[in-house]
């Protein structure tokens, strides 16, 4: 099997460093594994380095740094290991432990890829948790097998693969991993999903999988298209100063709103919700022309740039929330 494409295999051997974030678990095993034996075919294994983020909330937490330290040691992988403390301010244990993890991934130079054990089911729990949140058609396209983390590039190479077939490779490579019990625990959103709601619409409709993995492949294509529209409206309301506030003026909101979080989003930074765009809206479009609002927001699981809006000589201005 193969599990990394032929652009993939490119962008990491042009790289300076690859980095594998390996928790120990399955699908960090499988996929450091792979990440290995891929660079030992083009003698460039040095580059390789295994990232072992340790939460220290698990009783088992230092058991598990263990486990990877003698796996890495068996295979002579590099090991960076770090100890964190999660810091809970509002936005729940889950998304806390996602932004400290990040701001680790964002430590790296730029010419590093990261490499994530993400794989099919990881995606339908993306698809569904959005739409039970509330998303639109970016949402719904769910996680990229490829995408980037500021400048860095971020590969997926189980993306196509199941749990049971991940499962299934372990077995016929003969590879050791941890079992995380708090996987088991409904009371994180995630594992109620996979755990309780998940089974039931694969017991009710078995294709769903297959099913809600396609729509997400194809509402991705729609989306750049869609996107690709907004870039040639964007070129018209925009230049290197910022987004003209005449010209938006002169759109409806709906359009706007759109172009206002493409023009974040290509600057890596959070786009807003609803809400928030209504507050935009409020601020920079209906009140007075000499009024100077400034509007703040950034994600809770800090995976976007968190911003400051602002007028200046009639451009909307962004910049980084630096606090």
């Amino acid at each position: 099997m193969d599990f990394f494409t032929k652009t993939e295999k490119d962008i990491l051997l042009a790289a300076d460093q690859v980095v594998v974030g390996f928790s120990g678990g399955p699908d960090s095993t499988l996929a450091l594994h792979e990440t290995l034996h891929l660079l030992n075919e083009f003698n460039s294994a040095n580059k390789l380095k295994a990232l072992h983020i340790n939460h220290q909330v698990q009783s088992k937490s230092d058991a598990w740094e263990e486990h990877c330290k003698s796996f890495c040691t068996d295979k002579n992988i590099d090991l960076q290991i770090e100890k964190i403390e999660i810091e809970v301010k509002g936005e729940g244990f889950e998304a806390a432990a996602r932004k400290a993890r990040l701001s680790l991934f964002n430590s790296f130079n730029e010419n590093t890829v990261l490499i994530l054990g993400h794989h099919l089911d990881d995606q339908i729990e993306t698809v569904l948790f959005r739409i039970f949140r509330g998303t639109g058609m970016k949402g719904l396209s769910g996680i990229k097998r490829q995408s980037k983390l500021g400048s860095k590039i971020v590969l997926r190479p189980l993306f196509n693969l199941t749990k049971e077939e991940i499962m299934e490779l372990l077995k016929k490579e003969n590879l050791n991993y941890i079992t995380d019990d708090s996987n088991q625990d409904n009371s994180f959103s995630r594992n109620y999903l996979r755990n309780s709601v998940i089974p039931k619409i694969y017991e009710k409709w078995p294709g769903a999988r297959k099913n809600i993995g396609r729509m997400a492949n194809i509402l991705r294509k729609q989306n750049l298209l869609y996107e690709s529209y907004l870039e040639t409206v964007l070129n018209k309301v925009s230049d290197e100063d910022g987004l003209k506030l005449d010209e938006l003026k002169n759109l409806d909101y709906f359009e706007r709103a759109e172009l206002i979080r493409i023009w974040l989003d290509k600057q890596s930074f959070s786009t807003p919700n609803e809400s928030q765009m209504k507050e935009i809206e409020k601020s920079f479009f209906q009140s007075r022309q000499e009024s100077n609002p400034v509007i703040k927001f950034q994600r809770e699981d800090a995976q976007k740039l968190g911003v400051i809006l602002t007028k200046i000589n009639n451009y909307l201005i962004a910049e980084e929330i630096n606090e």
